[in-house]
């Protein structure tokens, strides 16, 4: 296999970063990573695989776990031309924040070429990946929806084979609280919470850009609601980020919540995932049936110095091959179409993961290039609203002050 995807993905001719004579591939050329994964097991296996595969000498520098940290870190060193890392993995809040500035080298012409971008979701490169000047800038590393997740056994308990409409999610999060649990639980930290809320306004057909549209106030009302008068969810979420919030739903504290569908993996780690425990579901329909989804991105540093090593891990990543591995060793779902839907790629959650593609409306988020100050501002004035700091009424029209401040 190895000796395979030295030809097929590491051995195209290029000209190297500085200008000069692509370099011989048995040449070994040195990268460095500023990785998402690498405190991840096997990621120091995958790592030298990849070095093996393509003539790499690769050193890898421990990415920020916090959102802040992380996106201070990396806008540093790209605002500033440090050329100290070559390779970010970045998500899509940097990438929309990164793509229109300069600071990223493109890769249509080289790495991202049109066959290849044929095999990810055309909807999501269109939406997501694809610049205001027709470039694009990244390799996805792994496609996302953020699913919903519900513990099966308190469902039945609920008196419920299923949660298909509205009723059926009200009726579940109620039943299933008190006494310590709850029916729902979400990770409400300020840049967190974002995404619920604009699963809640797409659930109710809103926009999450337009907070005096009724559908979308339906949504927060809702969310408001589920703290105060249906009591199905604790206020001490407001500071959680997705850590506290999965070990909640593992323990059995929640019984429910939607969290992205990479975190399968770590469900099953548990032994805490499958059809009598907890399992990912398609969400119910309120007016939509729908998902948001993500990926997590490759990027390539424009002030790197080391960019045809780059474009050598770069279009290796490209590959089938490459995206199966990548999905086996941390357990995220493939970014290529053709790795999702072949039959014979087995991975836990890998036919929940289908049923999404097929049979819910899949929708990119809405972001602006400010993307984090946006996030962090929606998110405050919620937590504000729902810890009655603010009524409704306030909080619809600063939000929409908020937003208009970025469109």
């Amino acid at each position: 296999m190895i000796a395979v995807l030295v030809i097929t993905g590491c051995s195209k001719k290029e000209a190297s970063g500085n200008g000069g004579a692509s370099a011989s591939p048995d040449q070994t050329l040195t990268l460095t990573i500023m990785s998402v994964d690498s405190t991840k097991s096997g990621y120091a296996d995958w790592i030298a695989d990849i070095e093996k595969a393509c003539n790499l000498k690769i050193t890898t520098i421990d990415m920020p776990t916090n959102t802040h940290d992380r996106q201070a870190k990396i806008t540093t060193i790209l605002s500033s031309g440090d050329s100290s890392v070559d390779i970010f993995t970045i998500n899509d809040e940097m990438y929309t924040a990164f793509k229109n500035t300069g600071w990223l080298e493109p890769l249509q012409n080289t790495v991202m070429t049109g066959e290849v971008q044929q095999q990810y979701p055309q909807g999501y490169l269109k939406d997501m990946a694809t610049a205001r000047n027709g470039s694009i800038y990244t390799v996805p590393m792994y496609f996302n929806v953020l699913g919903f997740f519900v513990n099966q056994q308190k469902m039945k308990e609920a008196g419920l084979s299923s949660i298909d409409t509205y009723d059926d999610f009200i009726t579940f999060i109620t039943k299933t609280s008190g006494n310590g649990k709850w029916g729902y639980g979400g990770a409400w930290e300020t840049t967190y919470v974002f995404n619920e809320i604009g699963t809640f306004v797409n659930l109710f057909g809103g926009d999450f850009f337009d907070w005096n549209n009724p559908k979308t106030q339906q949504a927060v009302k809702l969310m408001y609601d589920m703290c105060h008068s249906l009591k199905a969810t604790p206020l001490s979420q407001l500071a959680d980020q997705y850590d506290p919030m999965r070990q909640n739903l593992i323990d059995g504290t929640y019984a429910s919540c939607f969290m992205w569908a990479t975190q399968i993996a770590r469900v099953r780690d548990a032994e805490a995932y499958g059809d009598d425990k907890i399992k990912m579901v398609v969400p119910p329909t309120f007016e939509t049936r729908s998902a948001y989804c993500s990926a997590w991105h490759f990027v390539l540093n424009s002030a790197s110095k080391n960019k045809e090593a780059a474009r050598r891990f770069l279009t290796y990543s490209t590959t089938k091959e490459a995206g199966m591995s990548y999905s086996k060793t941390f357990g995220n779902m493939p970014a290529r179409m053709d790795v999702i839907m072949d039959p014979s790629f087995s991975l836990t959650g890998i036919e929940e993961f289908r049923t999404y593609m097929q049979d819910v409306t899949i929708r990119g988020r809405p972001m602006v290039p400010e993307t984090m100050e946006h996030i962090a501002g929606i998110g405050a004035l919620f937590q504000q609203l729902v810890t009655d700091e603010i009524n409704m009424d306030t909080f619809f029209r600063m939000a929409q002050q908020e937003t208009e401040k970025y469109l």
